[in-house]
């Protein structure tokens, strides 16, 4: 800042001196009667900055001998020389510097003579001269929140702070759509804090987008802010296929599904016969909205019913599940290939009718699971890693994995499955996808398939 009003002061006495020596050349009596007492450099009546910009104004005297202040819009003279607002004096200059400069800066700032300097002086209008500061501020959105929650059922306000000098026009858009917020709207009106929502309910949730936008003489500018509205609500049933009755065997596993939406997100809590659930036989994996009881069935006594309780602090729902015993599947009898594509496999698979259960305990499927065998080297045969797809029976269902890699070899088993769960797997089988050069390419696989044995 000194480096800059260095440059400036030389440069300001250096176009008074060749303005006095001009005037002396076309026969003026004296340099400093041509001229006003005080100029002001840059001298435009009206300087416009944003908030934050800096600034420097000279009041320039011609005599060297004159004294001059700074008065803000306020009537009060600037004497110190530091601070955000300050004057820096060089002879014949007195500056006025703006390091960072605030709406409360707007105004008139003049410079004058000091003192009774001037009060033998005919034309008093010479002795002061002023400018005006016009300060914009650029759109911003103050303490406006990001994330907004209302109560289903009622009028709500999404919040919107918009701050900017001159003040920008301020329009929304719901998901991406412009909002209707016209006088006599009967969903929605603009206030100046907000979007003021009548009767919110869920079908209200989503994202609000609040856009600034101004256009002036000088400038034009727009900045907008989304804001995702959440819908406060009761918990309620979102996934309504869950059955009141499943199967499980000793030795299997089941998982127990309570799927709820509510807002704020609700808690979940499991209970079995009327206790809570002990052990290390279950585990529970819980989201914003639901929540899975994982059990692994090691006993008969882990039967029985199962109640799941969610709540939140608007109201709470039960669902209860009743586990019975279940005949365990029968495994594949027939898996192999049946036909090869570059990018996938049709299976045969087949297992026999099973006897001495009831029907809703037939099998009514599969499930495969494979990894290429670099994805099986890479887990050291651990097949929790493993790609699955399960099938159903219906008319001309067709077993195919697809979206597989070209030229590329895989390890699959296969398991049956019926309301109580997974058979016991299948042995591993080794398939290459079409564009292999041979069934075995390398002495990969064969490492693949002791491991296979080892990990099955």
């Amino acid at each position: 800042m000194d480096t800059l009003f260095a440059v400036c002061s030389l440069l300001l006495l250096l176009l008074s001196q060749n303005a006095a020596i001009l005037g002396q050349l076309e026969g003026n009596t004296s340099p400093a009667s041509s001229l006003p007492p005080l100029r002001l450099q840059p001298s435009t009546p009206s300087i416009t900055h944003f908030v934050n910009d800096s600034f420097i104004i000279f009041c320039q005297t011609v005599q060297k001998d004159i004294d001059t202040k700074w008065r803000d819009p306020r009537g009060q003279t600037r004497e110190n020389t530091k601070g955000r607002v300050h004057i820096e004096k060089k002879t014949g200059l007195l500056a006025l510097v703006f390091e960072h400069i605030s709406l409360d800066d707007r105004g008139n700032w003049t410079c004058e003579v000091n003192g009774q300097q001037n009060r033998n002086v005919n034309n008093e209008r010479e002795f002061y001269s002023s400018f005006e500061l016009l300060v914009n501020q650029k759109i911003s959105f103050g303490k406006t929140e990001q994330v907004q929650s209302v109560r289903e059922g009622r009028d709500a306000m999404v919040n919107c702070f918009v701050e900017g000098m001159p003040a920008p026009e301020v329009s929304w858009l719901y998901n991406g759509e412009y909002i209707n917020t016209a006088v006599n709207s009967s969903k929605h009106n603009r206030l100046s804090n907000g979007l003021y929502i009548r009767n919110v309910s869920q079908a209200d949730a989503g994202e609000y987008t609040c856009r600034a936008m101004r256009i002036t003489p000088t400038f034009s500018d727009s900045d907008q802010i989304t804001i995702l509205l959440r819908i406060q609500h009761k918990p309620h049933w979102f996934y309504n296929e869950t059955l009141n009755m499943q199967y499980a065997y000793v030795g299997g596993a089941v998982n127990l599904s309570c799927d709820a939406m509510g807002e704020p997100p609700p808690s979940f809590t499991w209970l079995h016969n009327g206790k809570g659930i002990l052990g290390f036989n279950h585990r529970i994996f819980v989201a914003d909205y639901g929540a899975t009881l994982q059990l692994n069935v090691r006993n008969e006594s882990q039967f029985g019913d199962y109640k799941c309780k969610v709540a939140n602090p608007l109201g709470s729902l039960e669902r209860l599940i009743k586990l019975r015993p279940g005949a365990k599947p029968m495994g594949p009898t027939r898996f192999q290939l049946k036909r090869l594509y570059t990018d996938a496999f049709e299976l045969d698979l087949r297992t026999p009718r099973m006897t001495n259960v009831s029907d809703e305990m037939q099998i009514f499927g599969y499930r495969v699971a494979y990894m290429s065998e670099n994805e099986f080297k890479f887990s050291a045969g651990n097949w929790s890693h493993a790609k699955q797809r399960d099938f159903s029976f219906h008319r001309g269902q067709r077993f195919i994995i697809s979206h597989l890699v070209g030229n590329t070899t895989y390890l699959m088993r296969a398991a049956s499955r019926n309301l109580a769960g997974l058979s016991d797997w299948s042995g591993v089988k080794i398939f290459a996808t079409a564009g292999c050069r041979s069934w075995y390419p390398s002495p990969y696989p064969v490492y693949a398939l002791i491991l296979a044995l080892i990990y099955a």
